[in-house]
């Protein structure tokens, strides 16, 4: 009898370990499709470029106004922070290079990848798992349209240069507000203020800032139209598809941030 609950035991985990093996490499799979097709001439059709022009409207031109007020909002007080902590332990002379790495580096794509992934990953893992739940998919495929060019690429495409894009603004928006706590809080003028970002910034700073917006982009898209393709034929199955998609993406979100931190401190 031990023996036989033994051997039940180890075939549930043998089970639990091939199942989750599979769904790795179904995701890796689809990952690497849609990078294929990423590079490829064909997919940019005039249907997938207006397809694309419509979503990246939808994710980065429509939020503008709402994103410039937090960007403000949150930066100014972030900013702030930062100020009166580096002026509190006699680093004035470093406010300069801790706010460019501050912002530039961890706060603006991080901040942006999250309000992009609240307002765009859920509505687009919903949209996908609706089409899929009225078999709109399985129209599509019927009459021999090509779901990644035509569905997945362009709302893919449309994050990363939407993060992207939105990260920069939220980066000037920040800095911009951080002269308005130096000003008055320790009375320095815009020159000063402005040569203390300029020798502060370094070439390396763009390139993680460019870096951690594509892969905040790719993935904020990518984990929520995988979800929406894997969500059971059921409407009650579409909340659970937005939810588990939610949840893994900010999972992959938090990760990406780690391992950044991890490689700029090699």
């Amino acid at each position: 009898m031990q023996n036989s609950k033994l051997i039940k035991f180890i075939e549930s985990i043998g089970d639990a370990a091939l199942s989750f093996l599979a769904s790795i490499y179904e995701a890796l799979h689809f990952t690497a499709l849609c990078l294929i097709h990423l590079v490829q001439a064909k997919s940019y059709s005039p249907a997938m470029r207006m397809v694309l022009i419509k979503q990246i409207y939808f994710t980065a031109v429509g939020i503008i106004p709402l994103f410039i007020i937090l960007a403000f909002l949150f930066g100014s007080v972030f900013v702030g922070i930062v100020i009166v902590l580096a002026a509190k332990y006699n680093l004035q002379s470093e406010i300069g290079s801790i706010l460019v790495t501050f912002v530039l580096n961890e706060f603006a794509p991080f901040f942006t990848a999250l309000l992009i992934s609240l307002r765009s990953g859920a509505a687009i893992n919903t949209e996908i798992a609706v089409m899929n739940v009225n078999k709109e998919l399985s129209t599509l495929k019927h009459y021999d349209i090509d779901l990644i060019d035509y569905l997945f690429l362009p709302r893919i495409i449309s994050g990363i240069i939407s993060i992207t894009s939105l990260a920069i603004l939220f980066a000037i928006i920040m800095l911009m507000s951080g002269y308005i706590f130096t000003l008055f809080y320790m009375n320095m003028d815009l020159h000063t203020y402005k040569n203390l970002l300029l020798n502060a910034l370094e070439f390396s700073n763009f390139v993680v800032l460019l870096l951690k917006s594509i892969a905040f982009g790719f993935v904020t898209m990518m984990i929520p139209i995988y979800s929406g393709l894997k969500t059971q034929n059921a409407y009650t199955a579409i909340p659970i598809s937005v939810l588990n998609g939610m949840v893994k993406l900010f999972i992959a979100i938090f990760f990406i941030e780690v391992i950044s931190l991890l490689l700029q401190s090699l």
